[in-house]
């Protein structure tokens, strides 16, 4: 009989992963809570050695012809090939050399393999990796630093390298230094429109997201108030902004911008893509910004410097940003307590190399919420599928679609346009619509080719005698806890009929068998109760 709730680990290890397996509550009981969230929080860089494996075996088809003769479009040989990620490493010329050369001498279907790879490889680490926090934590930064991969190609081009350095390596650092990598990644500076930001006409693009998205959050914009008109705090920063310090943003942040071939003291430079500060592009207008004169600092992106040490020190960007991430984690209404101790943490250890750490550790540790406050955050579609992957033991390969499959669903990978990043509210992830195209997706996931599993060898022979002891075995594994009684009821009639597993294993056909399997796990996943983390 299962229990009527969840063990308060599994709900935990909910929180804040792509789904809790059975493998990992055993691994914590037999560990405790503490030991868990630390070694999490010590992996070691890259990924753990069987997901790297599981990353290198990993192919992709890709197929295009030679243009036909007489086309106006470039020249390029015709592909037909199997091919590992050999882009999700790439350094940022390639990844350029692809972009700005697409449809010249270099197919479309190069550009568009790039986010194939990190697409699949997303999708892989956040079902296999052994360092589920890490992935939690990426995913939560990518969203908060979004660059949505249609809005500029050269953007997305080069979003493997932005996840690779301005994001993954961070997550669990200095947020000041997390920042700094975010502004000069090439990505976030195209994206942001940074990197055409000149001493002429500085843009204000990236200077307003910075503070609004980044930092300080929409609720310290002051809108037209003059400078002189913004309260000041103890350390003499103002404590919100306003249009004027958004050019003087502007103007401190000008001259951050990539090598795309320009000329930089009489001499034309390679086009790399690559991070480029260029001093003939920086505007020497800078005065005063929050408070703060940074005119006097004249040295080689001094000013731009100066300006994230103040949005990322200021108390402002420690209450918006741990409010979002206490809201990722326990929904829309967090413990106030859980948001204070987060504050507190990050405040104090502002510049300590492992700060969000340290938050997350007066998340997760300093109190029992994590065990304790109710169940009320829903999984987004995305999360779901990972979730019913994780939660059944599916091996997941690589496969083309995955850059596309849920961008209907506003859920795909880097596929939010805007640069506020997806809604991390419930409301917006249970629409009529997008639920029932969840539950379609779920239906189907088990049935393509990539995603590999032997749901009938998992199941001991014991639970598959009757309905009720197949359903019971799998909600157990899936859920931890009984579903309602109307939705266990419908699992189980349903499990008697024909399609049932019970029916099904008379047959002997283990494909047949399989099928049968795999459409359970997959009604379960459309329960309520699998909707919620």
């Amino acid at each position: 009989m299962l229990p009527s709730k969840p063990d308060s680990l599994r709900v935990a290890l909910n929180r804040v992963t792509f789904g809790a397996r059975d493998l990992d509550v055993a691994s914590v009981l037999a560990s405790g809570w503490t030991a868990w969230v630390n070694d999490q929080l010590a992996a070691p860089p890259g990924d753990d050695s069987t997901l790297d494996a599981h990353l290198k075996a990993q192919i992709l088809h890709i197929e295009y012809p030679a243009p036909a003769p007489g086309m106006s479009q470039g020249i390029w040989a015709a592909v037909n090939e199997d091919r590992p990620l050999n882009y999700l490493n790439a350094e940022t010329p390639v990844l350029w050399n692809i972009a700005t050369k697409a449809g010249q001498s270099i197919a479309f279907s190069e550009r568009t393999r790039i986010r194939q790879e990190l697409a699949a490889a997303t999708w892989i680490r956040n079902t296999h990796s052994k360092y589920q926090l890490r992935e939690f934590m990426t995913d939560f930064y990518h969203n908060h630093f979004n660059i949505g991969k249609n809005e500029n190609e050269l953007a997305t081009a080069l979003l493997p390298v932005y996840d690779r350095t301005a994001i993954r390596p961070h997550v669990f650092g200095n947020f000041r230094t997390m920042l700094e990598a975010n502004a000069t990644a090439s990505s976030m500076l195209i994206y942001l429109d940074n990197w055409v930001s000149n001493a002429t006409t500085p843009n204000e693009n990236y200077a307003r997201e910075i503070m609004e998205l980044h930092t300080l959050g929409g609720g310290a914009y002051d809108g037209t108030t003059a400078a002189a008109n913004i309260p000041k705090g103890a350390d003499g920063i103002s404590v919100g902004f306003a249009d004027q310090d958004i050019v003087q943003a502007s103007r401190a942040l000008s001259g951050w911008t990539v090598q795309y071939g320009q000329r930089v003291g009489g001499v034309q430079i390679a086009s790399t893509g690559e991070f480029l500060y260029n001093s003939p592009q920086h505007n020497l207008q800078a005065g005063i910004f929050m408070g703060e004169f940074i005119a006097p600092l004249t040295a080689p992106m001094a000013q731009g410097r100066k300006l994230i040490d103040i949005l990322a020190y200021h108390a402002a960007t420690a209450d918006f940003i741990c409010g979002k991430l206490a809201r990722r984690i326990f929904g829309d209404t967090p413990p106030q307590a859980v948001i204070d101790r987060a504050v507190n943490a990050w405040k104090a250890n502002q510049t300590a190399p492992d700060q969000i750490a340290r938050v997350l550790r007066a998340i997760l540790l300093d109190g029992d919420e994590a065990m304790t406050a109710p169940v009320a955050k829903v999984r987004r579609p995305y999360e779901r599928l990972i979730a019913l992957a994780r939660t059944t033991d599916m091996v997941v390969n690589a496969m083309t679609n995955m850059n596309t499959l849920l961008d209907p669903l506003n859920d795909g990978l880097f596929a939010w346009q805007a640069p506020d990043g997806r809604p991390d509210a419930n409301s917006y992830w249970l629409a009529t619509g997008s639920t029932i195209a969840t539950w379609n997706n779920l239906l189907q996931l088990p049935s393509y080719r990539a995603i590999t599993t032997t749901l009938a060898n998992q199941t001991p022979l014991s639970a598959t005698a009757s309905a009720t002891g197949v359903v019971e075995y799998w909600v157990g594994r899936m859920i931890g806890a009984q579903l309602s009684p109307a939705a266990m009821n419908v699992l189980i009639t349903d499990q008697g009929t024909s399609l049932g597993v019970p029916n099904t294993l008379r047959s002997n056909n283990t494909l047949a068998i399989e099928i049968a399997y795999r459409r359970l796990v997959s009604l379960i996943a459309t329960a309520e109760e699998f909707t919620l983390r």
